[in-house]
């Protein structure tokens, strides 16, 4: 039974496929060629291209990456150096400020030497001796001091016109000019610059060159009789800047504040110098303006000096007020980076080169299998059903093959099983032709049956739907009177509410009362008191009096007694006539005292009756409340009975209601279930002539079947198997 079934239902499927023709149109296989992209037609997304695209997806990424990476480098490695040659300059700053501090403290020794100091305001003319032995002393001194510190150039004690000048620069004589050296620097004795750079009349008195010396250290004496001056050897500098490797082709220099240069360059094996004889390197430069007209005391930039890039780096010294800078080629800093540029491009091109390799390969694979599939499967299309689908490598196209030949094997059988239906096809038609002859008489007995009850059902339905309708306009009546009573509800509610917060009003109203009332009594209190200390303040008027008059009869008795003293009593009597006066003000400030005590007396009694007044008032408006309160509880019990009430009247209306409901639910129900039968003869009528139509071109259709079958034999004959 099971297989007679299953066979069963394969017919069906390939009678409605023939069913599914328009006016008995034959319908026939129609052979499609396939295009094959991987071999005759190629196509900008055909696998071939989507895998390579895939394949150098991550090829760009490394790209990127190497890019991101040689930028991030060079930017480090950049940042990096710029902070180290900062450092760099700055011990170099500081090591010359060290250097300039020897030298400050050399010349602050020799302007505070008081030998020094008495030679030079000539104490010594008279002893010739004593003035040889202390210059003697002297220029042995600052030829010792200019041998022990590298720093030092020359040293010069400049006297007053008339004296010689002392210096390591000149062993010949040489007479003072202090004042016409200072008026050429444009100073004074008591605002002496501590370092300048140059001091040309000095170097043309003494025959000496300023190339010698980059900056000078001045002092004055503390008698303004000398000026001390020490050269700073620019040797020392020059070998200091030599020592500061910065890199083949960098630029050292020491800039003083008028632009005087020491400049240093470091240049590799066969590399010539790109600075010309005697020129400015860096005081010129607007990179060097901008960087003494910063607040900064240190910093680094990207500059172009002759036409190549460069990193100008600066740090400041302010004891000497002027800079340490560096020209540094941006190639010294971005050349690891360059070399890790390099590498990137040679491991990306070889990643590339890989890549297609591969991919050319895997594509090479797809395209071979692609091909033998495809053409396998064009047979199949043409009707050859014996054909098996084979693909090479261990890949998804192997499983791809098999299911295809899977496929092949289970049409095969599918051809055998529609040859075999069709005969019994052919059968079946007959039968259906001859049934639905029956079939159609049948149906037109129900139809008939049908539509007389469908009429009685319709009659019965508009009963109970007037039924209903009465039942709804009650149940709206009962529902409005429900709505009134809520409202009532509601407003008996909030007058409840509003006759407790009323209460409560008053309740606090009483309080205030009450408390009144006890402040009223302290008031008098308070009154009373201060009416007790105006009889004490009266008490100590008295007494005040008292002694007015007592010190008025000792004043008249000093004075009497003065009289007799005659001249020798004179200060007795003037004493004696201010204790009168200091006795008759203190009369006057008594009685004062007294009226004043006398009006506030006054004052309080008549508090103390309007104390006494609003005591009796507060009283009689505590009783007032009280009666309002008594008036409150009764109108909250009439409330109270009155909100019962409508309880009862709430609940009576909502068992009616309840009532209600449970009569218009049951008239609904009948008028559903009237509803519900009408529908399903409707039903019924609709399925018996829908039945009949069906009868007939189920005749239709078994003439159209008869006709199919041979074409249906015509299209199996194609297939071999």
């Amino acid at each position: 039974m099971g297989a007679r079934s299953k066979k069963a239902s394969e017919v069906d499927k390939t009678i409605k496929t023939f069913l599914l023709q328009k006016n008995g149109k034959k319908k026939s296989f129609k052979k499609k060629e396939t295009e094959d992209n991987f071999g005759t037609k190629s196509s900008l997304f055909s696998i071939r291209n989507k895998i390579v695209a895939c394949f150098l997806v991550p090829v760009v990424f490394m790209i990127i990456i190497g890019i991101s990476a040689y930028q991030k480098s060079a930017d480090g490695m950049s940042e990096k150096f710029k902070d180290s040659t900062i450092q760099t300059l700055q011990m170099g700053v500081e090591y010359i400020d060290l250097g300039c501090s020897f030298v400050e403290s050399e010349a602050l020794k020799y302007a505070s030497d008081s030998e020094l100091a008495q030679l030079m305001l000539g104490l010594y003319a008279n002893d010739p001796k004593q003035q040889l032995n202390i210059t003697t002393s002297i220029k042995q001194s600052v030829l010792a001091a200019q041998a022990s510190n590298d720093f030092i150039k020359d040293i010069h004690i400049v006297p007053k016109n008339g004296k010689d000048i002392i210096s390591t620069a000149s062993k010949a004589t040489v007479t003072g000019v202090l004042e016409e050296y200072l008026e050429s620097l444009d100073m004074d004795k008591s605002s002496v610059d501590k370092w300048i750079d140059r001091h040309t009349l000095l170097d043309e008195h003494i025959g000496n060159s300023e190339e010698n010396y980059i900056l000078s250290c001045q002092n004055m004496s503390s008698n303004n009789g000398f000026l001390v001056v020490i050269d700073v050897q620019t040797k020392a500098i020059q070998n200091f800047l030599e020592e500061l490797d910065l890199g083949d082709g960098s630029i050292v220099g020491f800039v003083t504040e008028n632009g005087r240069e020491v400049v240093c360059e470091k240049l590799g094996a066969g590399q010539e110098s790109n600075l010309a004889e005697a020129e400015t390197v860096f005081f010129d430069q607007d990179f060097y303006k901008e960087a003494i007209n910063s607040t900064e005391k240190q910093g680094a930039t990207n500059v172009k000096y002759n036409g190549k890039d460069y990193f100008f780096i600066y740090s400041v010294s302010d004891k000497v007020d002027s800079y340490i800078c560096a020209l540094v080629p941006a190639k010294i800093v971005t050349g690891q980076a360059d070399d890790i540029k390099t590498l990137t491009i040679g491991l990306v091109i070889l990643a590339v080169v890989i890549v297609l390799a591969i991919g050319i390969m895997i594509v090479a694979g797809i395209q071979t299998n692609m091909k033998r599939i495809s053409g396998k499967l064009e047979e199949v299309a043409k009707g050859d059903l014996t054909v098996q689908v084979k693909a090479k490598g261990r890949d998804e196209f192997r499983d791809l093959a098999g299911s295809a030949t899977h496929m092949v094997s289970n049409t095969k059988k599918l051809v055998h099983k529609v040859t075999a239906a069709t005969k019994q096809l052919e059968a079946s038609a007959k039968q259906v032709e001859e049934a639905s002859g029956v079939i159609d008489d049948y149906s037109r007995d129900i139809t008939q049956a049908i539509s007389e009850i469908n009429e009685g059902m319709s009659r019965q339905s508009s009963h109970a739907q007037e039924c209903v309708t009465k039942t709804d306009i009650l149940s709206n009546e009962i529902q409005g009177v429900s709505r009134i009573i809520e409202t009532v509800e509601e407003l008996v509610d909030e007058t409840e509410g509003m006759i407790n917060r009323g209460m409560e009003i008053v309740q606090l109203l009483g309080e205030r009362a009450q408390e009144t009332t006890q402040i009223t009594e302290k008031v008098g209190d308070s009154i009373e008191n201060l009416r007790q200390e105006s009889e004490i303040i009266n008490t100590f008027v008295s007494t005040i009096t008292d002694i007015t008059e007592q010190t008025n009869l000792l004043s008249l008795n000093a004075s009497i007694e003065a009289a007799r003293a005659g001249e020798a009593g004179r200060g007795f009597a003037v004493v004696a006539e201010e204790i009168r006066k200091l006795a008759d003000d203190s009369a006057k400030a008594a009685g004062e005292i007294g009226h004043n005590v006398e009006h506030i007396t006054a004052q309080t009694m008549n508090s103390v009756k309007s104390a006494k007044q609003a005591q009796d008032m507060v009283a009689l408006q505590t009783e007032a409340v009280e009666q309002v309160i008594g008036v409150f509880r009764d109108m909250q019990s009439r409330m109270n009975q009155l909100v019962d009430g409508l309880k009862e009247i709430v609940i009576a209306m909502e068992r009616a209601d309840r009532e209600r409901g449970d009569a218009v639910v049951a008239v609904k129900n009948i008028s559903d279930i009237i509803e519900e039968t009408a529908s399903s003869a409707e039903t019924v009528n609709d399925v018996a002539i829908k039945l009949l139509q069906n009868v007939e071109n189920l005749s239709s259709t078994a003439e159209a079947l008869s006709e199919n079958m041979d074409d249906l034999k015509t299209e199996i004959s194609v297939f071999k198997i």
